[in-house]
């Protein structure tokens, strides 16, 4: 195992080597898409899931009017030049006829007679419309009876190659960081843990064979010279001093977020307000990375309207954006021993921001840099990067604007002046449980891991809603739900977990099957491993409907 990863090393560092830091094409290639899509679309769309646990029946999975060229024309107006297909998720049902998965794929549903490949339909209609197509494979499969022992890490690579083959061209490749824990297992329904992924899932023979494949393909989730890093949070925002290098080699991030609330799609989920994108987009191409907007279709197998409508005024927003460059026939004078950049404009101008950029092909040569205006300092920072944009509070008016850095060599930096267009979308529209179906409620007890809930009178109850306190470090990893009319003999109505809640610490929603008759309802917190759970911390809340 050593030895695999002393060659894997040396298959890394062979990378072309710009300036100081060695950067590589595939980098460089996804970063100048900007915007792309992750699509979440399987059985947890039909069950309201977020992490399948892998014994939900592939049966569910039928989605009579599924569109995959309705999917890629939303993305395209929203801007989006490349899509990662989630062609398994961590519940192992795979989207498409795997030659290696017998019982739980898209052949054992009804969708297509059990004929249909999704996997071929969304690549297809991706590089039709003229945009590139990537792939993730959930390393974590809860399906899988031999998941964390030596026949699994097989498995993984034989799914891979039949990817890697039948499905190219692949540009993008995603490991995610869910690695172990509850799950089904064909039926053993235990935990399992396994070493650190990069041995047990063998890292270095994926990346060989990825290679060897598609020499340009960018990854997600393995420390190479052609990694996008994850920024270490899901609202698709890149902290403001992110280090773009890593082990000497240029790994920018990709930073993810969901276009609506959660990465699959629930009932009376909405997309975000374009006021939120846009400020996404700023803060994560902003600063030398990439927007990852997570879509998620419907049960009918389509993107829903009111998204389709958000994607097209975001893609219009970043099309106005990007359109107008009011120092593009600005006279630039350029002093390298001294390193400054003065862009001469012909009348002075007043701008919103300032968009900077450094030639990587020649090195990500920069350490720190300043913005001045008329020679008033207007903006400072660390890196540069790819792209960096620096929005001000109140407009700026100058004829010249003049650069500062301190760097590692001879940078090559280009600045653009922007206006930000009217950020106000339409009215969004109203998730299912409107104001009017909430329910006023008493708090009986708010202790730690148990909460209860008095309606005064006893009520078709529908589900709840929890929303984490913010920073809180004592998240529940999941529920037992229980309803009382004397609140002295409970009776349990639903259990679950709270998927990705870690990662992404926002409302949670759990809607039963059926309503429930009572006037009270307990909720118990379940912890994660060696942790205690308090729903209360932080200033967390609940709300009830009916």
């Amino acid at each position: 195992m050593k030895r695999l990863f002393a060659v894997a090393w040396a298959v890394w560092c062979a990378a072309v080597s710009f300036g100081e830091v060695r950067t590589s094409e595939a980098t460089l290639s996804a970063l100048e898409k900007g915007i792309i899509a992750i699509v979440h679309f399987g059985p947890n769309t039909f069950t309201g899931r977020e992490w399948g646990y892998g014994d939900t029946p592939a049966s569910v999975f039928a989605p009579p009017k599924l569109d995959a060229a309705q999917w890629v024309a939303a993305a395209k107006a929203g801007g989006v030049r490349r899509i990662v297909l989630v062609c398994k998720h961590h519940d192992g049902f795979c989207l498409w006829p795997s030659a290696y998965n017998a019982d739980y794929t898209v052949a054992n549903t009804p969708w297509r007679d059990g004929k249909g490949d999704l996997v071929k339909e969304v690549r297809d209609a991706t590089l039709a419309a003229g945009l590139e197509f990537g792939a993730y494979l959930s390393p974590w499969d809860r399906h899988h009876a031999e998941y964390a022992r030596p026949a699994y890490t097989e498995y993984f690579h034989l799914q891979w190659a039949e990817l890697m083959e039948n499905y190219g061209p692949i540009s993008e490749i995603w490991l995610d960081g869910a690695n172990g824990g509850d799950g089904w297992y064909g039926g053993a329904k235990e935990t399992r843990n396994i070493p650190a992924a990069p041995i047990y899932y063998d890292h270095p023979r994926l990346f060989k064979a990825l290679k060897a494949k598609y020499p340009l393909c960018a990854i997600f989730g393995m420390d190479t010279d052609r990694t996008l890093r994850w920024p270490g949070n899901e609202r698709g925002i890149v902290p403001e001093a992110y280090d773009l290098v890593r082990n000497g080699v240029f790994q920018p991030p990709e930073a993810d977020t969901p276009l609506r609330g959660k990465w699959f799609w629930h009932p009376g989920d909405k997309a975000k307000s374009l006021k939120e994108l846009t400020d996404r987009y700023l803060e994560s191409v902003g600063r030398s990375g990439i927007l990852d907007l997570g879509l998620a279709p419907n049960r009918d197998g389509l993107i829903d309207e009111g998204d389709v409508q958000r994607l097209k005024e975001f893609g219009d927003w970043v099309r106005r954006f990007n359109g107008v460059d009011l120092a593009k026939d600005a006279k630039c004078l350029v002093s390298y021993n001294s390193r400054k950049w003065s862009w001469i404009l012909p009348e002075a101008r007043t701008f919103d921001a300032i968009d900077l950029s450094e030639d990587l092909r020649k090195g990500l040569r920069v350490t720190s840099w300043k913005a001045f205006a008329d020679d008033c300092q207007i903006a400072c920072g660390k890196q540069i990067g790819y792209r960096r944009i620096v929005r001000f509070a109140s407009p700026v008016t100058a004829k010249v604007v003049r650069i500062e850095v301190e760097s590692d060599g001879k940078p090559e930096i280009n600045l653009a002046l922007r206006t930000i267009p009217p950020q106000d979308g339409s009215a969004p529209h109203l998730p299912e449980e409107t104001a009017e179906k909430r329910l006023p409620y008493e708090t009986v007890k708010a202790q730690g891991g148990e909460f209860v809930a008095d309606f005064g009178t006893s009520l078709p109850l529908k589900g709840f809603a929890f929303t984490p306190g913010e920073g809180s470090k004592a998240l529940p990893k999941g529920y037992v739900a229980y309803v009382s009319d004397d609140a002295k003999s409970w009776r349990k109505v639903a259990s679950g977990e709270f998927g990705n809640i870690l990662a992404n610490p926002i409302r949670q929603d759990v809607r039963f099957d059926e309503p429930v008759a009572a006037r009270y309802m307990k909720l118990d917190a379940v912890p994660f491993h060696g942790c205690a759970a308090d729903w209360m911390a932080n200033g967390a809340e609940f709300l009830f409907w009916r």
